[in-house]
Order: structure tokens, then C-alpha cells, then sequence
């Protein structure tokens, strides 16, 4: 699909028509991991897809060019080609940052404190002490120095209460458009290994 879009970007560039292919990201085509020693670039996907058949990817709120910075990061469903607002570098250097880099951007994952149900932010890299992720073998994204992941918010119907016209048990994520085709659920850390995996397990995906 990616190899596909590219080759219409280029076509479209030989007569001067190339709207929507700056945002899409130059990535390699081929398998990659958040376990990868020389780093990882590209987007990460909660591996169980929820409420969302396209799934849910760490996510840059507002659109691609005019990103919200100071609302919350988000899980949010995943585009059909990795959009900019999707793509961030993992474990490429000795600090550990999930770092979101742009012509315009150079910013990581910050919690905005270092508890149970923090959100996080984007934040200038250095500056804050807690920006250092590990991936764990349980698919965690785990802060360094404390026994925090990232997760997903749950909305919506609890797993004690039976689910309601269109939910399942973990609620449904809140609709980013009014034709409800897309879907969010904000980012918060959590307790690692306890509770649902389904809403703190990751993986890379291209």
C-alpha cells in the first residue's frame, strides 16, 4: 500500500500534482520492531483493535500541518498510509525518547507527572527528566525508573456492565468527526502488568 501511494505521489508530482502526498512519510518497506537495536521509525499500533477495525496508533492531535500540541496524545485510528502525525522514532539513541521529528518539530512523549493516570504531552527533548521509554516483553511501552506504561483510556461501557448498541467491554472511543469514522481515546499511564492488557500492549507497524 505504502510502495503504491509513493509511486502515484511521483507520478502525480510529473504534472505538477502533489496534494496530500507531503504529509505521508518516507519510511523503508520492510519488517520492523520497537525491539530494533539501531532504532525504530515508523508508526505503533495498540495490538488489539478494540472498538476500531483500523486500529488504534499513537497519534498527534489535529490535523497533519496544524497539530494541537497542548492537547494530550492520543491513540487514534490508524491511517490507511503513515501520515506524519503518526510516525515517531523509538530507541534511536542512548535517551530513549518516542520522538516525534518534523521539518518544524523536534519534540518526546512526556507524561505531565510521573503517576497513575497521568496524560502526556509533547514536550522539547532534554528539558524534562521522564521521557525515557523501554519496550517490554509483555508489548509495553514502560517509562525508565518507574513501574508506569502507556495506556489507553477505557470509554464507555466497563467490563462489569453489559455493553451497550455499538460497544464492546471496553467502551467506545470517542468520535473525532461527525460521521463517526474516526475514533480516539486520549493516553494516560497506568500501572504496567495489571489490569486488561488489551488497552497497554503495542506493536510496530509500517
Amino acid at each position: 500500500m505504502l510502495r503504491q501511494f509513493k509511486t502515484l505521489c511521483l507520478g502525480l508530482a510529473t504534472i505538477g500534482l502533489t496534494v496530500g502526498c507531503a504529509n505521508v512519510a518516507t519510511l523503508p518497506v520492510q519488517d520492523a520492531s520497537l525491539t530494533d537495536q539501531d532504532g525504530y521509525e515508523g508508526r505503533v499500533r495498540l495490538v488489539r483493535f478494540l472498538d476500531e477495525p483500523d486500529g488504534y496508533c499513537l497519534d498527534v492531535p489535529g490535523p497533519a500541518g496544524s497539530e494541537l500540541l497542548e492537547v494530550p496524545l492520543v491513540a487514534h485510528t490508524c491511517h490507511p498510509d503513515p501520515y506524519l502525525d503518526q510516525v515517531f522514532r523509538f530507541n534511536q539513541d542512548p535517551a530513549r525518547e518516542i520522538r516525534w521529528t518534523t521539518e518544524a518539530h523536534d519534540l518526546c512523549f512526556t507524561p505531565d507527572a510521573v503517576e497513575v493516570g497521568s496524560r502526556l504531552h509533547l514536550r522539547t527533548c532534554g528539558e524534562h527528566p521522564a521521557q525515557a521509554f523501554e519496550y517490554t516483553i509483555g508489548q509495553e511501552l514502560k517509562l525508565v525508573d518507574a513501574d508506569l506504561c502507556i495506556h489507553v483510556e477505557r470509554r464507555g461501557a466497563g467490563p462489569r456492565q453489559p455493553p451497550g448498541e455499538g460497544q464492546d467491554a471496553y467502551g467506545r472511543g470517542l468520535s473525532v468527526n461527525a460521521q463517526y469514522t474516526h475514533l480516539m481515546r486520549f493516553l494516560e499511564l497506568r500501572q504496567c502488568g495489571n489490569g486488561d492488557p488489551s488497552m497497554s500492549r503495542w506493536k510496530a507497524i509500517q
